[in-house]
């Protein structure tokens, strides 16, 4: 299953917002294509080097976010959902490691 090509607009967002040099904090709102931009860039930026944190998703945007993903490569290790159930142990891995993760309340 091949995932859909970026939209003019969504490629402006993406242009406007990334660039390597910095540390940015990123907020959007739902709609208008948002997982797919959110997926682009957690691809973009998947590698050991970086941590990416996507906060408040519900279970349903965690499953198609890491569907898309999956789609997109980014499988080794792909997202990772983080709750408040995680101990401290399993948490201080997540920041050590990190890469991709999604958190929940």
């Amino acid at each position: 299953m091949a995932t859909t090509p970026l939209l003019p607009f969504h490629k402006s967002i993406l242009n406007a917002i990334h660039s390597p040099e910095t540390s940015d904090l990123l907020l959007l709102a739902r709609g208008l294509g948002l997982r797919k931009v959110v997926c682009t860039l957690m691809q973009i930026y998947e590698s050991p080097q970086n941590l990416v944190i996507l906060v408040n998703a519900t279970p349903s945007e965690e499953t198609g976010i890491g569907d898309e993903l999956n789609i997109m490569g980014c499988r080794k290790p792909g997202l990772r959902i983080v709750t408040y159930e995680m101990n401290s142990k399993d948490r201080y891995e997540v920041a050590r490691l990190r890469r991709l993760y999604l958190t929940r309340p």
